[in-house]
């Protein structure tokens, strides 16, 4: 069991250590730094310099590292040394103390940390950053000594206002009246001395604020400003430099140029410039490195900081200086983005679509090429069939016409002999008696009469037979049932058949070809008067009706035999036929003709007996509009074999 429970302890260990960050190195669970500023913290350059590496440090340490600000003010209290009093101070207040590092911001609070705090914390790291006056000897600093020093760019900003005013003949430099603008300024007039070449250099120290105002709003053209330090004027008023800088800048008359980063934007043209906040990340970067030192691990190697050339896009179209005379490798801020740089995910998103659109057009061009050849040979094919269905619907009336043969000659000979017997009776009449007016007016009407039905059973049966393209027309269902009715009157009587008309009122419009539809209405009430051949006389029942809905409906009801179920399927397929002697032909050309009426055909068998043929079709579009909702149910008109116009009497 002991062992047991030493093995889980084991894994457990195991399983913490690897869970430990990688690059951790074991450090105090809570780590102290001491900041010696050398200057006002507020300021802008300081202020940005700690912030960064604040930062910095309570990243990488997660907030478990204590900062202890101090800020020694020697610049304040010039010309007394008091060095050995803030030492004294020091070593009251952090008596018993143990700082993990001491970091100095300015040179000055670096020569006081090497020289003052060595004794009294004797071999803490100390790391140095904006180190920028030349008050210390970097190379002769201790081997516990590390940091980023700050190369003051006198030579670079004056190169730079030179290559943007090749034609300037005075340099103006400027500078405060503290020790550190002194010694600044004193840095500045060495570096650029040798540069001149024969041009004229002023120097603007010793002013107060009000005179150097008048002084740079008076400066002659050809002229360039370069601004050093400027932190106390001649009567000891002390200004922050930027702050001054700026107010200082936009008042000259001539363009100004700037050492530091936070000056630009604020007046200046611009300037090989060191950057405070860039210099505080990198130096907070260096002291993480010394604080994860292994023990006796050597101090990381000093650095050097860059100071990049940097102008204000705005100054440069105030003054009238061309971008083209940069330098390589000037960063240009503040100038408004291109439309490019402002719209580039735009300008990229529609052109894409335009392309997409451009494939797609093309696409569909070539689409649309491929597209109308295959129209062209289906269009002939079709053109075939076309005729073909024709030529078969042609024949269908013809084979109809055959089987009505004998029903026509006798509807078409009873008019003529009605004809013949009216004209005999008149000229009997005219001969023997001398008919009075009256009798022979109503015998010739009788006569035009019969020439008129006579005449219009062989216009139908001359429109069935003749061979036309389909001439669509606005047609009324009532007007073509009662049609296709008349011409079957004979047939239907001989047949023992009785018919029933229920149309629809208003007569339902659709738009079609007139043989066509008479064609297809002709062929279900002869398939319905063949399939009542076996029911009893007395009940051979023929119902043709019309409706108005969503569509124009023609039903033809019989009661025959029905269809089995079987065939019921197949009933309008090509040579499909339950008949001992047909085609199959008759039904397969009615479904080919409402189809191609944008309509449909259905067959069903009957409750009770018989079957039930629907020919739905579109209705016009101007009645589709002129009837509304509450009219879909039509008002029926029923007529039975009674009726004048199914009369077997005059038969």
């Amino acid at each position: 069991m002991r062992l047991i429970e030493r093995g889980t302890a084991l894994v457990a260990v195991m399983i913490c250590t690897a869970m430990a960050p990688l690059d951790a190195r074991p450090v105090q669970e809570t780590g102290k730094i001491l900041m010696l500023y050398a200057y006002d913290p507020n300021t802008p350059g300081v202020a940005a310099f700690a912030q960064q590496l604040k930062m910095v440090v309570n990243e990488q340490f997660h907030n478990r590292v204590e900062i202890y600000d101090e800020y020694l003010d020697l610049n304040r209290f010039p010309g007394l040394d008091r060095s050995p009093q803030l030492a004294h101070y020091f070593a009251e207040k952090y008596q018993g103390f143990g700082p993990d590092a001491i970091v100095a911001a300015g040179t000055p609070a670096l020569r006081f940390a090497t020289e003052r705090l060595s004794g009294l914390f004797p071999g803490v790291p100390i790391v140095y950053g904006q180190a920028f006056e030349p008050v210390v000897d970097f190379s002769a600093l201790p081997a516990n000594v590390t940091g980023r020093r700050q190369p003051l760019p006198f030579v670079s900003t004056y190169s730079l206002a030179r290559a943007l005013q090749p034609d300037a003949e005075r340099v103006v430099v400027v500078g405060g009246a503290s020790q550190m603008d002194s010694l600044l300024l004193s840095v500045a007039l060495r570096e650029i001395t040798p540069l001149l070449h024969g041009m004229e250099l002023d120097v603007l120290q010793d002013w107060s604020y009000e005179s150097l105002i008048d002084s740079l709003h008076g400066i002659p053209p050809r002229t360039f400003v370069i601004f050093s330090s400027f932190s106390r004027d001649q009567r000891g008023r002390k200004f922050i430099p930027g702050d001054l800088i700026a107010s200082l800048a936009r008042l000259t008359s001539a363009p100004a140029y700037g050492i530091a980063r936070n000056w630009v934007g604020d007046g200046i043209v611009g300037g090989g410039v060191m950057q405070f906040a860039d210099d505080g990340m990198r130096t907070g970067r260096l002291l993480v490195r010394v604080l994860r030192r292994a023990p006796g691990e050597p101090m990381p190697p000093a650095e050097v900081a860059a100071t990049p050339l940097v102008v204000d896009w705005r100054e440069l179209q105030r003054w009238g200086l061309s971008e083209d005379r940069l330098p390589p490798d000037t960063e240009v801020l503040f100038r408004p983005p291109s439309p490019w740089e402002r719209y580039r995910t735009t300008i990229l998103a529609t052109l894409g679509v335009l392309l997409l659109q451009s494939a797609l057009i093309l696409w569909l061009l070539v689409e649309r090429r491929r597209r109308r050849r295959t129209q062209a040979a289906l269009g002939a094919s079709e053109a075939r069939a076309a005729e073909q269905r024709r030529e078969l619907a042609h024949l269908g009336r013809i084979a109809l016409l055959g089987e009505l043969s004998g029903a026509l000659a006798h509807e078409i000979k009873q008019p003529l002999t009605a004809i013949l017997t009216n004209a005999r009776a008149a000229q009997y009449l005219l001969k023997a008696h001398g008919a009075a007016t009256a009798e022979l007016h109503a015998i010739l009407e009788d006569i035009a009469a019969d020439d008129r039905r006579a005449g219009e059973v062989i216009d139908h049966v001359r429109g069935l037979v003749k061979k036309d393209g389909a001439k669509p027309q606005l047609l009324s269902t009532n007007e073509v049932v009662s049609e296709v009715l008349g011409l079957l009157r004979t047939d239907l009587h001989h047949r023992g058949v009785v018919v029933s008309t229920r149309l629809c009122e208003p007569a339902p419009m659709v738009l079609g070809d007139h043989v066509q539809l008479q064609q297809v209405l002709l062929n279900l009430v002869m398939n319905a008067c063949d399939a009542m051949s076996d029911t009893p006389p007395g009940e051979r029942l023929l119902v043709v009706s019309t409706t108005l809905g969503e569509d124009a409906c023609i039903e033809v009801r019989d009661r025959g035999c029905g269809i089995t179920p079987d065939a019921l399927a197949s009933v309008f397929q090509p040579f499909f036929t339950t008949k001992h002697d047909g085609l199959g032909l008759g039904l397969a050309i009615c479904r080919s003709i409402v189809l191609a009426h944008g309509g449909h055909i259905s067959a069903a068998n009957n409750p009770e007996r018989g079957a039930t043929f629907v020919v739905s079709l579109p209705r016009a579009a101007d009645q589709r509009a002129a009837v509304s909702d509450d009219r879909l149910a039509p008002a029926m008109q029923d007529r039975d074999a009674g009726s004048p116009a199914l009369d077997p009497a005059r038969d």
